[in-house]
């Protein structure tokens, strides 16, 4: 009669065969699909500053907590912060926000951005068409 093993016993065995790889260098267009074999880190942020995902709007938190469809929030837009650089976008106070570009850094105050499709886009009219 064969030997009967459990699972465990089973896995255990065969676990106890495999050993890793050896790590080994690829030009990186050739290294699509594989695992780092150690963690790369670069010695600097980039980009050097917070910034923004997407277009919208940077608020503060406080002024947009709890705001829906129905009960939306209202404030008023102080500039605009285009990605690129230029003009320094002006800081985000109580009540007010500041357009924002995919890639902008994210003006002084600001704690997030309100992506604009949940937005009206400053028409007063409800969420943007998309």
């Amino acid at each position: 009669m064969a030997d009967i093993r459990s699972v465990d016993e089973h896995l255990a065995e065969i676990l106890a065969t495999v050993r890793p790889l050896e790590p080994l260098e690829l030009p990186l267009d050739d290294a699509h699909g594989c695992v780092l074999a150690e963690d790369v880190t670069v010695p600097v942020a980039l980009p050097p500053f917070d910034n923004s995902s997407m277009d919208g709007y940077a608020v503060r938190v406080a002024d947009v907590e709890g705001a829906d469809e129905r009960y939306p929030a209202v404030l008023e837009v102080i500039g605009d912060a285009p990605a690129g650089g230029g003009t320094p976008a002006p800081a985000v106070g109580p009540g007010r926000t500041v357009r924002i570009m995919t890639g902008a850094p994210l003006p002084p105050g600001a704690e997030a951005v309100v992506p604009v499709e949940w937005t009206d886009g400053g028409t007063g009219g409800g969420p943007v068409e998309t």
